[in-house]
Protein backbone atom coordinates (compact mmCIF):
# COMPACT_ATOMS: atom_id res chain seq x y z
CA UNK A 1 0.00 0.00 0.00
CA UNK A 2 1.24 3.28 -1.04
CA UNK A 3 -0.79 6.01 -0.13
CA UNK A 4 -1.92 7.39 3.71
CA UNK A 5 -5.61 6.39 4.36
CA UNK A 6 -8.64 8.39 6.49
CA UNK A 7 -11.57 7.94 8.06
CA UNK A 8 -14.94 8.39 6.29
CA UNK A 9 -16.65 11.21 7.36
CA UNK A 10 -20.24 9.17 7.23
CA UNK A 11 -18.93 6.65 10.21
CA UNK A 12 -20.86 6.81 13.25
CA UNK A 13 -18.86 4.76 15.84
CA UNK A 14 -20.96 3.60 18.86
CA UNK A 15 -20.78 0.33 21.74
CA UNK A 16 -23.20 -2.29 21.89
CA UNK A 17 -23.97 -4.07 25.54
CA UNK A 18 -21.07 -5.86 25.57
CA UNK A 19 -18.75 -3.07 25.16
CA UNK A 20 -17.52 -3.92 21.34
CA UNK A 21 -16.95 -0.56 18.76
CA UNK A 22 -20.29 -0.78 16.75
CA UNK A 23 -18.46 1.14 13.15
CA UNK A 24 -21.31 2.17 10.47
CA UNK A 25 -21.22 4.01 7.22
CA UNK A 26 -24.04 5.75 5.95
CA UNK A 27 -23.17 6.09 2.23
CA UNK A 28 -22.54 2.24 1.89
CA UNK A 29 -25.28 1.33 4.72
CA UNK A 30 -25.40 -2.37 5.76
CA UNK A 31 -22.51 -3.89 4.37
CA UNK A 32 -20.32 -1.51 6.01
CA UNK A 33 -21.46 -2.89 9.16
CA UNK A 34 -18.45 -3.63 11.84
CA UNK A 35 -17.51 -4.63 14.61
CA UNK A 36 -14.25 -4.29 16.71
CA UNK A 37 -13.94 -6.60 19.63
CA UNK A 38 -13.98 -5.13 23.14
CA UNK A 39 -10.39 -6.17 24.08
CA UNK A 40 -8.83 -4.49 20.77
CA UNK A 41 -11.33 -1.41 20.96
CA UNK A 42 -8.40 0.41 23.03
CA UNK A 43 -6.06 -0.30 20.81
CA UNK A 44 -7.82 0.48 17.49
CA UNK A 45 -8.88 3.58 18.68
CA UNK A 46 -4.92 4.75 18.77
CA UNK A 47 -4.41 3.18 15.75
CA UNK A 48 -7.28 3.97 13.23
CA UNK A 49 -8.79 7.18 15.11
CA UNK A 50 -6.64 9.39 16.86
CA UNK A 51 -4.93 11.13 13.94
CA UNK A 52 -6.06 12.62 10.62
CA UNK A 53 -5.19 10.11 8.74
CA UNK A 54 -3.57 6.78 8.90
CA UNK A 55 0.03 6.46 7.52
CA UNK A 56 0.75 4.09 5.15
CA UNK A 57 3.31 2.19 7.29
CA UNK A 58 0.25 2.04 9.99
CA UNK A 59 -1.44 0.78 6.49
CA UNK A 60 0.54 -1.92 5.69
CA UNK A 61 0.83 -2.80 9.26
CA UNK A 62 -2.26 -4.22 9.30
CA UNK A 63 -3.48 -5.23 5.94
CA UNK A 64 -5.92 -6.99 6.72
CA UNK A 65 -7.98 -4.96 8.81
CA UNK A 66 -7.34 -2.25 6.33
CA UNK A 67 -8.74 -3.92 3.47
CA UNK A 68 -11.58 -5.12 5.22
CA UNK A 69 -12.47 -1.27 6.30
CA UNK A 70 -11.80 -0.14 2.87
CA UNK A 71 -13.85 -2.74 1.31
CA UNK A 72 -16.79 -2.09 3.59
CA UNK A 73 -16.24 1.76 3.12
CA UNK A 74 -15.40 2.98 6.66
CA UNK A 75 -11.66 3.70 5.63
CA UNK A 76 -10.75 5.40 2.77
CA UNK A 77 -7.57 6.94 0.48
CA UNK A 78 -7.06 10.19 2.11
CA UNK A 79 -6.93 12.12 -1.12
CA UNK A 80 -10.42 11.06 -2.09
CA UNK A 81 -13.52 14.08 -1.67
CA UNK A 82 -16.18 12.67 -0.09
CA UNK A 83 -18.33 15.21 -1.49
CA UNK A 84 -17.72 14.16 -4.98
CA UNK A 85 -17.85 10.17 -4.43
CA UNK A 86 -21.36 11.17 -1.97
CA UNK A 87 -22.62 13.51 -5.77
CA UNK A 88 -21.43 10.51 -7.75
CA UNK A 89 -23.30 7.97 -6.56
CA UNK A 90 -26.72 10.06 -6.57
CA UNK A 91 -26.45 11.05 -10.33
CA UNK A 92 -25.33 7.49 -10.56
CA UNK A 93 -29.00 6.59 -9.21
CA UNK A 94 -30.93 9.54 -11.27
CA UNK A 95 -29.67 8.54 -14.44
CA UNK A 96 -30.01 4.82 -13.91
CA UNK A 97 -29.72 2.77 -17.46
CA UNK A 98 -33.60 0.85 -16.96
CA UNK A 99 -36.80 2.45 -18.84
CA UNK A 100 -39.41 2.65 -15.74
CA UNK A 101 -43.03 3.38 -17.14
CA UNK A 102 -46.15 3.78 -15.18
CA UNK A 103 -48.94 3.49 -17.76
CA UNK A 104 -52.55 3.50 -17.41
CA UNK A 105 -54.52 1.42 -19.50
CA UNK A 106 -57.74 3.59 -18.09
CA UNK A 107 -58.77 6.25 -16.31
CA UNK A 108 -61.66 4.37 -15.74
CA UNK A 109 -62.70 2.76 -12.21
CA UNK A 110 -65.14 0.35 -10.62
CA UNK A 111 -64.65 2.52 -7.40
CA UNK A 112 -65.66 5.31 -6.27
CA UNK A 113 -63.25 5.75 -3.17
CA UNK A 114 -64.14 9.18 -1.33
CA UNK A 115 -60.32 9.74 -0.57
CA UNK A 116 -59.34 9.05 -4.51
CA UNK A 117 -57.31 11.98 -5.69
CA UNK A 118 -58.43 11.52 -8.94
CA UNK A 119 -60.73 13.82 -10.00
CA UNK A 120 -62.64 14.37 -13.07
CA UNK A 121 -61.13 18.39 -13.89
CA UNK A 122 -57.44 16.80 -13.49
CA UNK A 123 -57.20 13.23 -14.84
CA UNK A 124 -58.53 11.68 -18.38
CA UNK A 125 -61.04 9.21 -17.76
CA UNK A 126 -61.12 7.19 -20.87
CA UNK A 127 -59.55 3.92 -22.41
CA UNK A 128 -56.80 3.68 -24.07
CA UNK A 129 -56.75 3.63 -27.98
CA UNK A 130 -56.01 1.34 -30.23
CA UNK A 131 -54.06 3.82 -31.89
CA UNK A 132 -52.69 5.48 -28.73
CA UNK A 133 -51.50 2.11 -28.18
CA UNK A 134 -49.75 1.46 -31.07
CA UNK A 135 -48.00 4.97 -30.71
CA UNK A 136 -46.78 3.73 -27.36
CA UNK A 137 -45.57 0.57 -28.04
CA UNK A 138 -43.61 2.77 -31.30
CA UNK A 139 -42.12 4.39 -28.44
CA UNK A 140 -40.86 1.80 -26.26
CA UNK A 141 -39.29 0.23 -30.10
CA UNK A 142 -37.38 3.55 -30.30
CA UNK A 143 -35.94 3.82 -26.57
CA UNK A 144 -35.26 0.38 -25.62
CA UNK A 145 -31.85 0.10 -27.21
CA UNK A 146 -30.70 3.36 -25.04
CA UNK A 147 -31.58 0.81 -22.07
CA UNK A 148 -30.72 -1.99 -20.01
CA UNK A 149 -33.84 -3.20 -18.72
CA UNK A 150 -37.85 -2.82 -19.27
CA UNK A 151 -40.05 -1.79 -16.20
CA UNK A 152 -43.74 -1.58 -16.28
CA UNK A 153 -46.12 -0.55 -13.49
CA UNK A 154 -49.86 -0.52 -14.06
CA UNK A 155 -51.70 2.13 -13.10
CA UNK A 156 -55.16 3.43 -13.45
CA UNK A 157 -58.10 4.03 -12.90
CA UNK A 158 -58.02 0.30 -11.96
CA UNK A 159 -56.18 -1.33 -14.46
CA UNK A 160 -58.68 -4.67 -14.32
CA UNK A 161 -61.29 -2.56 -15.94
CA UNK A 162 -59.12 -3.44 -19.42
CA UNK A 163 -57.42 -6.13 -19.18
CA UNK A 164 -57.11 -6.77 -22.52
CA UNK A 165 -55.26 -3.45 -23.17
CA UNK A 166 -53.06 -4.90 -20.37
CA UNK A 167 -52.32 -8.56 -22.53
CA UNK A 168 -51.58 -6.62 -25.53
CA UNK A 169 -49.20 -4.21 -24.30
CA UNK A 170 -47.36 -6.70 -22.01
CA UNK A 171 -47.31 -9.19 -24.97
CA UNK A 172 -45.65 -6.77 -27.01
CA UNK A 173 -43.24 -5.49 -24.44
CA UNK A 174 -41.86 -8.78 -23.51
CA UNK A 175 -41.38 -9.39 -27.50
CA UNK A 176 -39.31 -6.22 -27.56
CA UNK A 177 -36.96 -7.22 -24.54
CA UNK A 178 -36.65 -10.71 -25.67
CA UNK A 179 -35.45 -9.46 -28.97
CA UNK A 180 -32.98 -7.69 -27.14
CA UNK A 181 -32.08 -10.00 -24.72
CA UNK A 182 -33.05 -7.02 -21.81
CA UNK A 183 -35.03 -8.11 -18.59
CA UNK A 184 -38.24 -6.81 -18.40
CA UNK A 185 -40.43 -6.54 -14.82
CA UNK A 186 -43.89 -5.50 -14.50
CA UNK A 187 -46.13 -5.28 -11.45
CA UNK A 188 -49.84 -3.86 -10.85
CA UNK A 189 -51.81 -1.03 -8.57
CA UNK A 190 -55.28 -2.86 -7.91
CA UNK A 191 -57.97 -2.44 -5.98
CA UNK A 192 -58.40 -6.44 -6.29
CA UNK A 193 -62.04 -6.48 -7.05
CA UNK A 194 -61.60 -8.43 -10.58
CA UNK A 195 -58.72 -10.47 -9.62
CA UNK A 196 -59.85 -13.64 -9.56
CA UNK A 197 -57.59 -16.74 -10.31
CA UNK A 198 -58.21 -16.92 -14.04
CA UNK A 199 -57.31 -12.97 -14.13
CA UNK A 200 -54.32 -13.55 -11.88
CA UNK A 201 -53.25 -16.17 -13.61
CA UNK A 202 -53.11 -13.97 -17.05
CA UNK A 203 -51.19 -11.67 -15.69
CA UNK A 204 -48.85 -13.98 -14.08
CA UNK A 205 -48.12 -15.85 -17.63
CA UNK A 206 -47.56 -12.03 -18.78
CA UNK A 207 -44.88 -11.48 -15.94
CA UNK A 208 -46.84 -9.14 -13.47
CA UNK A 209 -45.58 -10.69 -10.50
CA UNK A 210 -46.03 -7.87 -7.88
CA UNK A 211 -49.10 -6.52 -6.89
CA UNK A 212 -50.26 -3.54 -4.57
CA UNK A 213 -53.79 -4.09 -3.26
CA UNK A 214 -55.09 -1.80 -0.42
CA UNK A 215 -57.72 -3.22 2.26
CA UNK A 216 -59.02 -0.47 4.71
CA UNK A 217 -60.16 -2.50 7.60
CA UNK A 218 -62.84 -5.03 8.75
CA UNK A 219 -65.95 -5.46 6.02
CA UNK A 220 -68.04 -2.52 7.73
CA UNK A 221 -65.16 -0.11 7.65
CA UNK A 222 -63.51 -0.85 4.34
CA UNK A 223 -67.48 -1.29 2.36
CA UNK A 224 -67.54 2.43 3.60
CA UNK A 225 -64.88 3.77 1.68
CA UNK A 226 -64.01 1.43 -0.68
CA UNK A 227 -67.65 0.43 -2.82
CA UNK A 228 -68.07 0.54 -6.11
CA UNK A 229 -69.86 2.42 -8.75
CA UNK A 230 -73.32 1.38 -7.98
CA UNK A 231 -72.81 1.84 -4.51
CA UNK A 232 -71.95 -2.21 -3.12
CA UNK A 233 -69.28 -3.04 -0.98
CA UNK A 234 -66.06 -4.68 -2.19
CA UNK A 235 -64.50 -6.18 0.84
CA UNK A 236 -65.50 -10.01 0.39
CA UNK A 237 -64.68 -10.23 -3.33
CA UNK A 238 -60.79 -8.86 -2.55
CA UNK A 239 -60.90 -11.51 0.35
CA UNK A 240 -62.05 -14.48 -1.17
CA UNK A 241 -59.67 -13.22 -4.08
CA UNK A 242 -56.52 -12.74 -1.88
CA UNK A 243 -57.69 -15.89 -0.03
CA UNK A 244 -57.31 -17.79 -3.40
CA UNK A 245 -54.10 -16.75 -4.41
CA UNK A 246 -52.78 -16.99 -0.86
CA UNK A 247 -54.10 -21.03 -1.66
CA UNK A 248 -52.79 -21.32 -5.04
CA UNK A 249 -48.68 -22.03 -4.04
CA UNK A 250 -47.85 -22.77 -7.76
CA UNK A 251 -47.61 -18.49 -8.48
CA UNK A 252 -43.86 -18.60 -6.53
CA UNK A 253 -42.68 -15.49 -7.77
CA UNK A 254 -46.23 -13.45 -6.71
CA UNK A 255 -45.11 -10.69 -4.25
CA UNK A 256 -48.77 -9.15 -2.97
CA UNK A 257 -48.68 -6.18 -0.87
CA UNK A 258 -51.28 -5.77 1.17
CA UNK A 259 -52.18 -1.75 2.15
CA UNK A 260 -54.00 -0.88 4.85
CA UNK A 261 -55.06 2.67 5.16
CA UNK A 262 -56.04 4.09 8.20
CA UNK A 263 -58.56 6.58 8.31
CA UNK A 264 -59.44 8.68 11.54
CA UNK A 265 -61.91 5.73 12.50
CA UNK A 266 -59.04 3.29 12.11
CA UNK A 267 -57.52 3.13 15.76
CA UNK A 268 -60.33 1.83 17.86
CA UNK A 269 -60.19 -1.27 15.61
CA UNK A 270 -56.54 -1.66 14.75
CA UNK A 271 -55.52 -3.99 17.15
CA UNK A 272 -58.14 -6.22 16.73
CA UNK A 273 -57.74 -5.86 12.53
CA UNK A 274 -54.17 -6.64 12.80
CA UNK A 275 -54.52 -9.79 14.51
CA UNK A 276 -57.12 -10.68 12.08
CA UNK A 277 -55.15 -9.71 8.70
CA UNK A 278 -52.38 -11.57 10.56
CA UNK A 279 -53.88 -15.09 11.12
CA UNK A 280 -55.47 -14.75 7.47
CA UNK A 281 -52.07 -13.99 5.69
CA UNK A 282 -48.74 -13.21 7.85
CA UNK A 283 -47.92 -17.02 7.34
CA UNK A 284 -47.37 -16.87 3.78
CA UNK A 285 -44.06 -14.84 2.46
CA UNK A 286 -45.56 -14.06 -0.54
CA UNK A 287 -47.32 -11.51 1.26
CA UNK A 288 -45.97 -8.09 2.59
CA UNK A 289 -48.12 -5.71 4.64
CA UNK A 290 -48.28 -1.47 4.59
CA UNK A 291 -50.04 0.65 7.29
CA UNK A 292 -50.30 4.10 6.08
CA UNK A 293 -52.32 7.14 7.30
CA UNK A 294 -55.39 8.68 4.94
CA UNK A 295 -53.74 11.98 3.68
CA UNK A 296 -55.51 14.86 2.00
CA UNK A 297 -54.22 14.43 -1.77
CA UNK A 298 -54.65 17.57 -4.24
CA UNK A 299 -58.48 17.21 -5.77
CA UNK A 300 -59.95 15.30 -3.07
CA UNK A 301 -62.68 16.56 -0.50
CA UNK A 302 -62.04 14.09 2.06
CA UNK A 303 -61.99 15.28 5.66
CA UNK A 304 -61.73 11.68 7.44
CA UNK A 305 -57.62 11.67 7.59
CA UNK A 306 -54.81 11.56 10.11
CA UNK A 307 -51.38 12.66 11.00
CA UNK A 308 -50.69 9.14 11.70
CA UNK A 309 -48.51 9.67 14.74
CA UNK A 310 -51.14 7.87 17.38
CA UNK A 311 -51.29 5.21 14.62
CA UNK A 312 -47.70 4.12 14.53
CA UNK A 313 -47.31 4.17 18.14
CA UNK A 314 -50.14 2.35 18.92
CA UNK A 315 -48.86 -0.10 16.36
CA UNK A 316 -45.30 -0.76 17.52
CA UNK A 317 -47.05 -1.24 20.46
CA UNK A 318 -48.40 -4.25 19.20
CA UNK A 319 -46.50 -7.52 19.19
CA UNK A 320 -48.50 -9.23 16.92
CA UNK A 321 -48.21 -6.58 14.51
CA UNK A 322 -44.29 -5.97 15.33
CA UNK A 323 -43.62 -9.67 15.19
CA UNK A 324 -45.32 -10.94 12.55
CA UNK A 325 -46.69 -8.09 9.76
CA UNK A 326 -44.25 -5.29 10.23
CA UNK A 327 -41.68 -5.48 7.15
CA UNK A 328 -37.98 -5.68 8.49
CA UNK A 329 -37.31 -2.79 6.10
CA UNK A 330 -38.90 -0.92 8.46
CA UNK A 331 -36.64 -0.81 11.34
CA UNK A 332 -33.83 -0.11 9.32
CA UNK A 333 -35.43 3.12 7.16
CA UNK A 334 -33.59 5.59 9.08
CA UNK A 335 -29.83 4.55 8.50
CA UNK A 336 -30.29 2.45 4.97
CA UNK A 337 -30.63 5.32 1.83
CA UNK A 338 -34.19 4.85 0.47
CA UNK A 339 -35.04 4.14 -3.11
CA UNK A 340 -35.98 7.43 -4.56
CA UNK A 341 -39.87 7.31 -5.91
CA UNK A 342 -40.03 6.72 -9.57
CA UNK A 343 -40.77 10.47 -10.14
CA UNK A 344 -37.01 11.41 -8.98
CA UNK A 345 -35.34 9.58 -12.31
CA UNK A 346 -34.40 10.61 -15.33
CA UNK A 347 -35.69 7.64 -17.15
CA UNK A 348 -38.96 7.54 -15.63
CA UNK A 349 -42.53 8.49 -17.19
CA UNK A 350 -46.45 8.11 -16.21
CA UNK A 351 -48.09 7.49 -19.07
CA UNK A 352 -52.13 8.59 -19.56
CA UNK A 353 -54.46 7.37 -21.40
CA UNK A 354 -54.50 9.76 -23.80
CA UNK A 355 -49.84 9.72 -23.84
CA UNK A 356 -49.93 12.79 -21.47
CA UNK A 357 -46.50 12.23 -20.15
CA UNK A 358 -46.27 12.95 -16.43
CA UNK A 359 -43.41 12.74 -13.52
CA UNK A 360 -45.79 11.99 -10.53
CA UNK A 361 -49.07 9.25 -10.60
CA UNK A 362 -50.83 11.36 -7.64
CA UNK A 363 -50.74 15.27 -7.72
CA UNK A 364 -52.38 16.38 -11.22
CA UNK A 365 -53.47 19.23 -9.88
CA UNK A 366 -49.41 20.33 -9.62
CA UNK A 367 -48.81 22.61 -12.67
CA UNK A 368 -45.39 21.02 -13.71
CA UNK A 369 -46.61 17.78 -13.51
CA UNK A 370 -47.33 17.28 -17.25
CA UNK A 371 -43.92 17.45 -18.48
CA UNK A 372 -45.19 16.45 -21.99
CA UNK A 373 -46.74 13.95 -24.31
CA UNK A 374 -45.99 10.78 -26.81
CA UNK A 375 -46.68 11.52 -30.79
CA UNK A 376 -48.37 9.09 -32.99
CA UNK A 377 -45.03 8.59 -34.42
CA UNK A 378 -43.65 7.18 -30.62
CA UNK A 379 -41.47 10.05 -29.83
CA UNK A 380 -40.72 11.14 -26.52
CA UNK A 381 -41.96 15.19 -26.99
CA UNK A 382 -41.11 16.69 -22.84
CA UNK A 383 -40.02 20.25 -22.16
CA UNK A 384 -36.52 19.11 -20.41
CA UNK A 385 -36.53 22.33 -18.43
CA UNK A 386 -39.29 20.82 -16.11
CA UNK A 387 -38.68 17.63 -16.55
CA UNK A 388 -35.04 18.86 -14.96
CA UNK A 389 -36.77 19.80 -11.76
CA UNK A 390 -38.45 16.86 -10.99
CA UNK A 391 -34.89 14.17 -11.46
CA UNK A 392 -32.34 16.99 -10.19
CA UNK A 393 -33.25 16.53 -6.43
CA UNK A 394 -33.08 18.66 -3.70
CA UNK A 395 -30.09 17.61 -2.05
CA UNK A 396 -27.80 18.72 -5.29
CA UNK A 397 -29.99 21.55 -6.47
CA UNK A 398 -29.97 23.78 -3.06
CA UNK A 399 -27.05 25.03 -0.95
CA UNK A 400 -25.83 22.63 1.40
CA UNK A 401 -24.86 23.51 4.59
CA UNK A 402 -20.79 23.50 5.52
CA UNK A 403 -22.40 21.33 8.60
CA UNK A 404 -24.68 19.06 7.06
CA UNK A 405 -22.25 18.25 4.66
CA UNK A 406 -19.67 17.31 7.46
CA UNK A 407 -22.62 15.15 9.11
CA UNK A 408 -21.66 11.41 9.26
CA UNK A 409 -26.02 11.08 8.45
CA UNK A 410 -26.11 13.64 5.55
CA UNK A 411 -26.69 10.35 3.30
CA UNK A 412 -29.78 9.57 4.82
CA UNK A 413 -31.01 12.68 6.09
CA UNK A 414 -34.81 13.29 4.62
CA UNK A 415 -34.02 17.15 5.10
CA UNK A 416 -32.57 16.48 1.64
CA UNK A 417 -33.65 14.09 -0.14
CA UNK A 418 -37.42 12.35 1.00
CA UNK A 419 -37.30 10.47 -2.05
CA UNK A 420 -39.55 12.52 -3.00
CA UNK A 421 -39.21 15.31 -5.22
CA UNK A 422 -43.16 16.56 -5.25
CA UNK A 423 -41.96 17.18 -1.37
CA UNK A 424 -39.37 19.54 -2.45
CA UNK A 425 -41.06 21.12 -5.36
CA UNK A 426 -43.92 22.10 -2.93
CA UNK A 427 -41.57 22.83 -0.27
CA UNK A 428 -40.04 26.19 1.68
CA UNK A 429 -36.34 25.10 0.61
CA UNK A 430 -35.27 27.14 3.67
CA UNK A 431 -36.99 24.87 6.32
CA UNK A 432 -34.40 22.37 7.47
CA UNK A 433 -34.70 20.14 10.19
CA UNK A 434 -31.92 18.17 11.31
CA UNK A 435 -32.62 15.04 12.90
CA UNK A 436 -29.11 14.65 14.80
CA UNK A 437 -30.17 17.48 16.98
CA UNK A 438 -32.81 15.85 18.29
CA UNK A 439 -31.90 13.47 21.03
CA UNK A 440 -35.08 11.20 20.61
CA UNK A 441 -34.27 11.22 16.80
CA UNK A 442 -30.47 10.39 17.10
CA UNK A 443 -30.89 7.57 19.98
CA UNK A 444 -33.46 6.26 17.67
CA UNK A 445 -30.68 6.33 14.91
CA UNK A 446 -27.84 4.54 16.89
CA UNK A 447 -30.65 2.18 17.87
CA UNK A 448 -31.51 1.43 14.45
CA UNK A 449 -27.64 0.76 13.69
CA UNK A 450 -27.25 -1.88 16.76
CA UNK A 451 -30.21 -3.37 15.99
CA UNK A 452 -28.96 -4.37 12.32
CA UNK A 453 -25.54 -5.55 13.96
CA UNK A 454 -27.45 -8.08 16.02
CA UNK A 455 -29.52 -8.78 12.89
CA UNK A 456 -27.55 -8.78 10.14
CA UNK A 457 -24.10 -10.14 9.02
CA UNK A 458 -21.15 -7.54 10.36
CA UNK A 459 -17.72 -7.82 9.87
CA UNK A 460 -15.96 -8.62 12.64
CA UNK A 461 -12.50 -7.30 13.35
CA UNK A 462 -9.21 -8.09 15.86
CA UNK A 463 -6.27 -6.48 15.72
Amino acid sequence: MDKNMKMSKYNLFTYDNEGNLVVYNFLYGLKSLTKIVKKDVVKFRHIFLANSEVSTETCNMYMEVVDSLRKSGILIDADIDENILYDSMIYDAIYHNRLTLTIFPTGKCNFRCPYCFETPQHFNREDMTAEAQNALLKFVQKEIPNHKALRVAWFGGEPLVAPEIVKRLSDNFIKICNIRHIPYYAEMTTNGYLLDLNMFDMLYKIKVYQFMITIDGFKEQHDRQRFTLDGKGSYDAIINNLLNIRDSKQYKFAHIRIRINMSSSFLEILDEFVFHIASLFADDPRFEFMFVPVVKFSGSNYSNCNEGNKFFERLYNNDVYKNKLCPESLFLNSIVRQPSCYAATKNSYVITPDLKVHKCNAHYDFDINQIGHISLKGDLLVDETIHRKWYLTKRLIQNVPKSCKDCYYMPCCVSFDSGCPTSYLRANPEEISCPIKDEKQEKEIVDAVLHAADKYSCNVLAL
